[in-house]
């Protein structure tokens, strides 16, 4: 009975320190917040529900113009710091894109593949702006996610 008792302590007292530390998982090969939920830095207070998975190519695209749009307008403002939620948020929207993306042909397939390797690349560096490294700014970066997202326009339709 008490070892029941300490390990239903552990369980509780494991999952109460994982909800006060938050629910970032950290992609390593890109070095942005994805996948466990939300973005847990300078107290990101935003919904959840943000993590809603796309459906298609086109949703995921959507999604992603949306943030690169906030991201634009943050960096291009010189407040990069505005386009954090944004920057983390477009990580989880990129994850999806190569199985929506439905490529057949092995060229395709390296196309999509080339493409969110890029956006992954440029956002990343720009999450690195504002977590003190060596980053990029948005407009060193921009033409860049201008021509990745045009592959995979091209290929939503």
């Amino acid at each position: 009975m008490m070892k029941l008792k300490y390990a239903i302590m552990m369980v509780l007292g494991l999952s109460a320190a994982g909800n006060m530390i938050g629910c970032e998982a950290k992609d390593q090969a890109k070095g942005m917040a994805v996948s466990k939920g939300e973005a847990v830095s300078k107290g990101d207070d935003h919904d959840h529900d943000d993590h809603k998975p796309a459906t298609s190519l086109k949703e995921a695209l959507e999604t992603i113009e949306k943030y690169r749009a906030e991201i634009k307008e943050a960096f291009l403002k010189k407040q990069p710091e505005d386009a954090h939620d944004a920057l983390h948020e477009v990580g989880h929207s990129l994850e999806s894109l190569t199985n929506l993306a439905g490529a057949t042909t092995e060229e395709a397939k390296q196309s999509v593949k080339k493409a969110v390797d890029e956006l992954f690349e440029c956002f990343g560096a720009m999450d690195d702006t504002l977590h003190g490294k060596t980053g990029k700014s948005y407009d060193e970066v921009g033409d860049r996610i201008d021509a990745a997202l045009a592959v995979l326009k091209g290929m939503a339709k």
